[in-house]
């Protein structure tokens, strides 16, 4: 009874998919449309020279002076990376704790699987 149900189950399963196959037209997705490539060739490109720079005039120097850098001490260097390793370390934690939650269910199905009768 059974297979009955499973072959009868498989036999629309192919008829829904030959008639999918054969209604649904193809993607041209990928493929560049006629209207594109004729939008293309007719365009003209125009070039439109700025009259105020057309001889080169000089840029202006940027003022970047509110930018202030300096090299971090070592205090501060060590202050720094331990902090990044908290944080690194938090994190691997964190991944670690949800690779094993999503796990679950296949550590249960491998339990149920060597260790029933």
């Amino acid at each position: 009874m059974m297979t009955m149900t499973f072959s009868r189950f498989s036999l629309l399963f192919a008829l829904v998919a030959l008639v999918a196959t054969v209604t649904v037209t193809p993607s041209a997705a990928f493929a560049p449309s006629k209207a594109s490539s004729l939008m293309t060739r007719t365009q003209t490109r125009s070039f439109t020279v700025d009259p105020v720079n057309a001889f080169g005039k000089k840029k202006q120097q940027e003022d970047l002076s509110d930018i202030e850098t300096r090299d971090m001490t070592r205090e501060e260097m060590l202050e720094l990376n331990a902090k990044n390793e908290d944080i690194m370390n938090m994190e691997l934690g964190a991944m670690t704790g949800f690779s094993i939650v999503i796990s679950l269910p296949i550590f249960y199905l491998c339990w149920v699987a060597f260790f029933s009768d």
